[in-house]
């Protein structure tokens, strides 16, 4: 890959990626809807992924972002992951963006390296309820990659950062999706149930 040798020097562009990918890292935490904590992580049941839509002229990248929650789904939770709307539980999404805008540029005045920039709306229903359990309606993520001087590509891609974003990505939705159906451990549920049921005692001193 070609290394940028603009006047900031390997230091300074390091330190650009580094911030432009922090950066990604906290805007894609905002935004998010959760509710319904009884799920058990999907035990027993199946949870409906059925390809993304597309909304943007980037090929494939629903494939992409859909296959990599699929694989994620089998590998943290305990759900039985199907393709079709067929599902206990359905995962809809849709790629509403992408860009790819420069931030080093090189002697030439060419861009270098890329922020390659994706938002997905998410939305996750019971199919039994009706009830929403996770949404997202503009998801940001973001990565950095460096173009070859030699590509003669209009719009930048880059294959493998595409693939490094649909991992964070899937990564993200899957934690956010078992924080938000994580059921609560029945001894607590039972404790907290007896401690709302005990009176509470008048005249009590105010400890100082």
């Amino acid at each position: 890959m070609y290394r940028s040798d603009s006047a900031g020097g390997p230091d300074a562009n390091k330190a650009v990626r580094k911030f432009i990918i922090v950066a990604g890292l906290l805007a894609s935490a905002c935004g998010y809807r959760l509710a319904n904590k009884q799920l058990n992580e999907g035990a027993g049941q199946t949870i409906a992924v059925p390809a993304f839509v597309n909304k943007t002229t980037t090929y494939k990248i629903e494939q992409r972002l859909t296959e990599e929650v699929r694989r994620e789904l089998i590998r943290r939770t305990r759900f039985k992951v199907v393709a079709d709307n067929a599902g206990d539980v359905l995962m809809s999404g849709e790629v509403l963006g992408y860009n790819a805008v420069p931030v080093i540029f090189n002697q030439q005045g060419r861009g270098s390296a890329y922020t390659m920039l994706v938002d997905v709306s998410i939305r996750v229903t019971d199919n039994r309820t009706g009830k929403v359990l996770f949404q997202n309606d503009r998801w940001s993520f973001r990565e950095v990659f460096e173009l070859s001087q030699s590509s003669s590509e209009f719009v930048p891609e880059d294959t493998a950062a595409l693939d490094r974003l649909a991992r964070r990505f899937a990564s993200s939705l899957v934690a956010s999706l078992m924080h938000a159906t994580r059921a609560e451990p029945a001894p607590a549920r039972a404790q907290r149930k007896r401690d709302s049921a005990q009176p509470q005692e008048k005249g009590e001193a105010i400890k100082q």
